[in-house]
């Protein structure tokens, strides 16, 4: 039986632009072609931004990212489909077949305006990465050595994300900011491409105690296939990223686990990996590491499909807010 695959987080945007190559099919790690090799396939598409590598705004530099997503996803719409509602997102569901969710990576594309907001929501982001490495007029990211919290812009942000329905995502954000979201957070939120601290000592991953939060708040993690993140000596197969995935599970995160690729985001996969097309190695290694079905289908898609389903706005509400 095929599985549904449901991946919190990919770059294929950017390296679509930057390489001129299209969504259908292309040399790059994630395309259509492959992704209908699954019984049905939901991905969820960054706008990242770096602001100190773009020469133009944030803002710019997502939209143009934005557009070239539209732009795909309209060209293949046999294919694929935006997701902007829970009603979408039940279709894909059922219809088996392949559905995108628009997110932003760093905060600094909202140029510090809550009606960029309202303006990314309208464009159909469902998902926003709160930082990037760096600090932004929401908080600092973890790379940044002050270390500082949710700004009360940030706050009145991320107050604003849940109301209209936009998923709040703690990967790269600094230790503080994450604590401040979970406090300040009424809904689940995730960590859409983090690995474990305790097995690989990078700053981007998260710590038992935040963990133990993700655990708690029935949030999602979603494991990152970065070998810089999955071992200490950046030398890593498939087996790493299974140990990350029991590691969470021994935490009782059975609920929260899944993959977050980081697909197209990465100077490089584990051995044995090339794309996506190489999840199905990850799947038969999770057979063999002793992975129940239902806890293979939960890792895969159930756990990420629960938290937007509660999380997505209705489709009578959509343009309503």
């Amino acid at each position: 039986m095929k599985p549904q695959i449901f991946d919190l987080h990919c770059d294929t945007a950017l390296e679509m632009v930057l390489k001129e190559q299209p969504l259908k099919q292309n040399n790059l790690h994630l395309d259509l072609t492959r992704m209908e090799e699954y019984d049905g396939y939901i991905q969820v598409f960054a706008a990242f931004v770096d602001k100190k590598s773009i020469r133009v705004t944030p803002m710019e530099h997502c939209l143009s990212l934005l557009k070239k997503l539209h732009t795909e996803i309209e060209e293949n719409k046999e294919t694929i489909s935006l997701i902007r509602t829970v009603q979408d997102l039940e279709r894909v569901k059922e219809g088996k077949g392949l559905g995108a969710i628009l997110s932003l990576e760093g905060g600094e594309a909202l140029h510090g305006s809550l009606n960029a907001l309202w303006m990314y929501y309208q464009l159909g982001v469902r998902l926003i990465t709160l930082t990037w490495n760096w600090s932004n007029e929401l908080a600092d990211g973890i790379m940044e050595e002050r270390g500082g919290g949710l700004t009360d812009f940030g706050k009145q942000a991320v107050a604003m994300m849940e109301e209209l329905g936009i998923l709040v995502d703690v990967s790269h954000l600094s230790i503080k900011g994450f604590w401040d979201v979970a406090e300040v957070t009424q809904k689940p939120f995730v960590a859409s491409h983090s690995c474990v601290q305790a097995l690989c000592k990078h700053p981007r991953n998260l710590s038992d105690a935040q963990i133990d939060c993700l655990v708690a708040r029935r949030g999602g993690m979603g494991i990152n296939f970065f070998p810089e993140f999955l071992s200490d000596d950046g030398e890593c197969s498939i087996r790493q990223i299974l140990s990350h995935m029991e590691y969470v599970l021994e935490r009782g995160g059975e609920n929260i686990l899944g993959i977050g690729s980081d697909f197209d985001g990465v100077s490089a996969l584990p051995q044995g990996m090339q794309g996506v097309e190489d999840i199905h190695a990850l799947i038969l290694g999770m057979q063999r590491f002793g992975f129940s079905q239902k806890l293979i289908e939960k890792i895969l898609f159930d756990n990420f499909h629960r938290i937007f389903a509660e999380s997505l706005p209705d489709a009578r509400k959509v343009y309503a807010k």
